[in-house]
This record gives C-alpha cells, sequence and structure tokens, in this order.
C-alpha cells in the first residue's frame, strides 16, 4: 500500500475536486439549461435568437436544445417584467429563457428579473420553458392554467399581410 504525506494527500484531494467540478460546468455551443433556465449563446449577426418548429400543428419556438418556448398570460398585467420571477415555485416550474448581452433583431428584447439575470423577451413577453418537457418537441405547458394565468406554446408573429380573401362564386 502506498502511502501519501498529509500535504500530497491533500494535493489530489483538492485536484480531484476541482476536475469534478470543472467536468460539472462543462457546456456546449447550443446551450446550456437548468433550473435556473435556458442560456441561450449569442446567435451570428442578424440571426433570430430561437428556432422554430411545427408544434401542435402550427409553427412556435424551441431553444437551442429544441425544446418548446412559452408564454405566461399573467405576465401581460406587468409589461416589461415578469410574474413568474426568480426564486419562486413558479420560476422552478417554467424556467426562463435567459439570454446573453447581445444586439437583438427587432421583436426580441430582454427583461432584466429580480437576480438580475436577463430573460429573453418577444415583442415584450417573456419567454420560458416548461420543466415537463422532458424532451425535444414534447409541448406539455400548452393551455396549463398554474401561477395565476394560462401558459401557451410562444408564436412567431403572424404574417402582416393578411391572406388573400377568397372572391365568393355565385
Amino acid at each position: 500500500m502506498t502511502k501519501f504525506s498529509a500535504p500530497t494527500s491533500a494535493l489530489v484531494f483538492a485536484a480531484s475536486i476541482v476536475a469534478a467540478f470543472i467536468a460539472g460546468c462543462g457546456s456546449t455551443s447550443s446551450g446550456t439549461s437548468g433550473i435556473m433556465g435556458t442560456i441561450l449563446p449569442p446567435p451570428p449577426p442578424g440571426a433570430q435568437p430561437l428556432s422554430t418548429a411545427s408544434i401542435l400543428g402550427s409553427a412556435g419556438f424551441i431553444n437551442s436544445a429544441g425544446f418548446t418556448v412559452y408564454v405566461f398570460d399573467a405576465d401581460l398585467a406587468v409589461p416589461g417584467h415578469t410574474a413568474c420571477d426568480a426564486g419562486t415555485v413558479c420560476a422552478q416550474n417554467w424556467p426562463p429563457v435567459l439570454a446573453a448581452a447581445m444586439t437583438l433583431p427587432a421583436n426580441w428584447s430582454t427583461i432584466t428579473r429580480a437576480d438580475n439575470t436577463k430573460q429573453l423577451a418577444y415583442q415584450g413577453r417573456p419567454l420560458y420553458t416548461f420543466i415537463l418537457d422532458t424532451k425535444p418537441g414534447d409541448a406539455l405547458g400548452d393551455g396549463v392554467n398554474a401561477f395565476g394565468g394560462l401558459w401557451h406554446v410562444a408564436r412567431p408573429q403572424a404574417s402582416i399581410m393578411p391572406s388573400p380573401m377568397p372572391h365568393p362564386s355565385y
């Protein structure tokens, strides 16, 4: 059996703690996700911060990991703020989509949460993910009535050009 001196044992222990910490802190270029929310990497200049996918039959926003993004009707009562703020049970179930410091294209902005993190917003509405969505494509939060309001899939702005009306046949 090899016996180490106390300073050597302490050094080996400290190195293993640092290695474990570094391994646990890794992320990918596609962003990270956790209980505090989803942190998005900066998009290329002019790019949209979120992608879209077909969710429940129409286009909806997804984060970089492919998870559905939501809006909360209760936020409409507090423009520029979230009704589901940091440190609440609401935020534990509906983590915010956090934004890196960047210049955002039209329709996109950020709000500052109580913990001073920046939450991504679309058309002024803060964006969230849902903790019960366990895989990309899940949309279990759509239509949920919780924490004082309804939750909906966040969807891109409808076309500003109305679709042509069919002419009636006589």
